[in-house]
């Protein structure tokens, strides 16, 4: 393995291809560590990079000699499992994490962050925002002034977040979903693709439509202990 290598938690086939992508384009990466927490096949891999598996259990982890580390997926449930399974088992912590910001992207000077976040290309965080840890925008995301975004949120392509809004902890935000001024979302909650909310959303659930309704409970989290 050279320098240039990145330790990725978990793998999901699309998380797995944007942060290689992005880790080789932005740092000049292309060996990179997968770490399993699951037993499931192997992504599949561009020829471009190189990447060794290893299960959490054969991996020995050296803080002082640690790799850059991201994660290889991006549902807020999973980034939120993920995190938990390799700090407990690993001692990997939100301060190993590396932010991953595309050139294009637009983060605004008076923002902050707390690490361990995902930038895809032309997405934009703008004035005096307060992002939490892990905090993944897909391409195109926009996240207005005076947002505040939990730790383990997602906010998928083309998503448009107005001022003042709150996302609670591990909420997803569907590709296209747009939150008018004020609104707070709830932890746990998955917004649906297309949907617009003008009214707050509580937590641990699926809403979805014009205007955004809550539909069910969001399973997705049913198995995870927060």
């Amino acid at each position: 393995m050279s320098k240039k290598t990145m330790l990725i938690l978990g793998h999901i086939h699309g998380g797995i291809a944007v942060v290689m992508d992005l880790a080789s384009e932005l740092f000049g990466i292309t060996d990179f560590v997968i770490l399993k927490n699951v037993d499931r096949p192997d992504c599949e891999v561009s020829p471009k990079y190189n990447a060794i598996y290893y299960f959490a259990s054969e991996y020995d982890f050296q803080k002082e000699l640690a790799f850059p580390i991201q994660f290889g997926a991006h549902h807020g449930n999973v980034k939120y499992a993920l995190h938990n399974f390799f700090s407990k088992n690993l001692g990997i912590d939100q301060s190993d994490f590396e932010n991953i910001i595309h050139p294009s992207a637009y983060f605004g000077p008076s923002s902050s962050h707390r690490g361990g976040i995902l930038m895809e290309p032309n997405s934009l965080v703008s004035s005096m925002c307060q992002l939490g840890f892990g905090v993944t925008l897909k391409g195109s995301a926009s996240v207005g002034h005076h947002a505040k975004l939990e730790d383990y949120v997602t906010i998928n392509p083309g998503a448009v977040l107005s001022g003042f809004v709150t996302v609670g902890m591990g909420t997803e935000i569907g590709v296209g979903a747009v939150i008018s001024n004020n609104v707070t979302i709830g932890s746990r909650t998955l917004i649906g693709a297309g949907s617009v909310v003008t009214r707050d959303i509580p937590d641990g659930v699926i809403a979805y439509g014009n205007p955004c309704k809550v539909i069910r409970e969001n399973e997705r989290w049913a198995k995870i202990s927060y």
